[in-house]
């Protein structure tokens, strides 16, 4: 897993820490990455919700957020463009593919 990163906003002209916390008498931001809490970043590879969740709170994550923790790839996630090379190149050189499908295709009736 990736360090912890230290995340910062822009507020006018100046930056401010996201989580101005501190570990002891040193912030967060000004921490070695083996000093910080392990922390996780959001992806997309997989969310699971009540479609009624969605439906009376406006949002998939509702209130109680179940982690599931990806391992190696399995998070990946395509949201730019350059993205796609990433995986371009797993394929190309061999050392990931696609899961094979044994399913036959659903044909709807005309």
């Amino acid at each position: 897993m990736s360090p912890p990163g230290k995340m910062w906003v822009v507020r006018g002209k100046c930056m401010q820490p996201v989580m101005p916390l501190a570990n002891g008498a040193t912030p967060w931001y000004s921490s070695q990455y083996a000093a910080l809490p392990e922390s996780y970043a959001q992806d997309a590879s997989l969310e699971i919700a009540w479609s009624s969740i969605a439906l009376e709170q406006g949002n998939i994550a509702g209130e109680a957020i179940i982690p599931f923790i990806s391992q190696g790839l399995e998070g990946f996630d395509i949201n730019e463009p350059e993205d796609w090379l990433l995986p371009e190149h797993y394929i190309a050189k061999g050392e990931v593919c696609l899961p094979a499908i044994s399913l036959s295709l659903y044909l709807l009736n005309k």
